[in-house]
């Protein structure tokens, strides 16, 4: 009976959501909920042979996953961009007529999408070196392809994973300048010399995906993603407006600036069909 003579109700178990890290004991009779006055460190596991490195198929393909919506870090502004009133006038492009040095949409050079390390490694004899480059980008390793001490492409797969002899290559990536497509842009090409081939260039900036750039023209070729190179101490190629989204696109870009990277990658159904 309460103070007041009426009849009081069964008691109810409450758990009150603490800002602080909390442990919380299983279910009981009486459920209780003691605080903890540091955060709990949970030991890291080793893997045991049951749960051992998987392999390259097992994880996802995408070289530049959807990341899990999360809390947006605050971004520096990139210094505004001023258009050139007077750029350089354009080189002709230089096309490439070794095919060991050419970009396609299935390859670049003797590495082609589908095929294996070990069939790639045969391919490329000796004088050639496959080391790996721990933390290639986000999320990803990656085995460099080399030539005396001078990187040709890499071959980017999801960190935590083994990349064996018998993988499949999925991803190819150059920021090598004598790598080029058919129409003569590769890495080192203004992103201006490429719109003459490719037609307008649109950059987009994603702040989820690692403010990772990128470059899109109309006439885009198939199975080729571009990534721009900044110009001087510039944190983008792009002059994007000030905006609170996540996602960011503009037309309007350093005159000057280049393309940094190509990327060749299977599309859904190849990359299944390299399971």
């Amino acid at each position: 009976m309460t103070a007041c003579g009426q009849k009081s109700q069964p008691p109810t178990a409450v758990v009150t959501p603490i800002p602080t890290p909390t442990s919380v004991t299983t279910t009981q009779p009486t459920p209780t909920v003691a605080a903890s006055p540091v955060p709990v460190k949970i030991p890291k596991q080793n893997p045991t042979a049951e749960t051992s490195t998987p392999i390259i198929s097992a994880l996802p393909k995408s070289l530049y996953p959807d990341p899990a919506p999360v809390e947006i870090p605050v971004i520096p502004q990139p210094n505004k961009i001023a258009a050139n009133p007077k750029p350089d006038p354009l080189s002709k492009l230089k096309i490439p007529t070794n095919p060991a040095q050419q970009i396609t949409p299935v390859g670049i050079g003797n590495a082609k999408i589908g095929m294996s390390l070990k069939e790639l490694k045969e391919q490329m004899g000796q004088g050639f070196q496959f080391p790996i480059k721990s933390s290639f980008i986000e999320g990803f390793d990656a085995i460099a392809v080399t030539k005396a001490g001078a990187v040709q492409y890499y071959i980017p797969y999801p960190t935590g994973t083994q990349f064996t002899d018998a993988d499949k290559i999925q991803h190819l990536m150059t920021d090598n300048p004598n790598y080029r497509t058919e129409q003569g842009v590769g890495p080192g090409t203004s992103i201006q010399q490429a719109t003459t081939v490719y037609g307008g260039a649109t950059l987009s900036l994603s702040k989820e995906n690692e403010s990772r750039e990128f470059i899109n023209f109309t006439q885009h070729p198939n199975g080729l993603a571009f990534r721009p190179k900044p110009v001087g101490n510039h944190n983008f190629a792009g002059d994007y407006p000030e905006s609170n989204d996540d996602y960011l696109k503009t037309q309007k870009y350093d005159n000057k600036a280049a393309i940094g990277q190509i990327t060749v990658s299977c599309t859904d159904s190849q990359c299944e069909q390299g399971n």
